[in-house]
């Protein structure tokens, strides 16, 4: 009898995770787009093509969709940069970290834009996420820049206002590329932008903590 039901089993898993997928992709163009206010799940549900009851039949409330959306988000950015190596050394590592911050903005601009709503806004959710997992990773990163610092490679630095000069100088590429493109004088942004884009960032910040080698 377990062996009948499991295809169907499995079949409802399948759209389930479908289903979710379409709706949070949704969620953060229609959030990213309308602002975190303004949005309803009735724009989410007529943009993703599905009864106002599908959405609800998921997530509860608008609250509880914000919160799946931001959770993706974050789970993302974490899980795409990498950690930093003490035996590769600060040049290597922080380039790489600018270079994917960079990637991050230029693919996930949606998410960057609704990072920063929530953050203004103060969501709760996001403060408590940004306490339990960034200031974790923060700590870690801490540690490995102190030991280049004991080498002679990297001038003492305070490793938080290191990291949050990058995020604002890498995540303004995505939460004000309106402001990007007219000072470019372009209406959509290309690839050598981006890369110019890291190859300053990467520079400025290497000569501001007198990165050695």
């Amino acid at each position: 009898m377990s062996d009948v039901k499991r295809p169907k089993d499995q079949l409802k898993a399948h759209i389930r995770a479908q289903n979710q997928a379409l709706i949070l992709e949704t969620s953060e163009r229609v959030f990213a787009r309308q602002g975190l206010a303004k949005t309803t799940t009735q724009m989410i549900a007529d943009e993703a093509g599905l009864p106002k009851a599908n959405v609800h039949y998921y997530y509860r409330s608008k609250k509880d969709l914000l919160e799946a959306v931001l959770e993706r988000i974050l789970r993302l950015w974490l899980d795409s940069v990498s950690e930093f190596t003490v035996s590769e050394g600060p040049k290597q590592n922080l380039t790489r970290y600018i270079s994917e911050k960079v990637d991050q903005s230029r693919a996930n601009k949606n998410a960057s834009k609704i990072f920063a709503m929530a953050l203004i806004g103060e969501e709760a959710f996001v403060l408590e996420y940004l306490r339990r997992y960034f200031v974790t990773e923060l700590s870690r990163e801490k540690s490995t820049i102190q030991q280049w610092v004991e080498e002679g490679l990297i001038q003492p630095v305070s490793t938080e206002h290191l990291f949050i000069s990058i995020w604002a100088m890498t995540q303004t590429y995505a939460d004000f590329d309106a402001q990007v493109k007219i000072m470019l004088q372009k209406d959509e942004l290309e690839e050598s932008d981006y890369d110019e884009a890291k190859q300053i960032i990467t520079r400025m910040v290497l000569a501001g903590c007198g990165v050695v080698g």
